[in-house]
């Protein structure tokens, strides 16, 4: 009985683990787009406004 309960115990928190692995996965990529749009953005603009 011991052992079922520490196997769903470790499936759960790799579940949760998994699902945090996930979400900041997501966050740093949107992240990453975020600041490449700021930068390019900024860098078109400053373009635009020097000729």
């Amino acid at each position: 009985m011991n052992k079922t309960v520490e196997a769903f115990k470790n499936m759960f928190l790799d579940l949760v683990s998994m699902g945090k692995g996930l979400v900041y996965g997501f966050v740093m990529i949107g992240l990453l787009i975020l600041i490449g749009g700021a930068l390019l953005y900024g860098i078109l603009f400053l373009r635009n406004l020097m000729f």
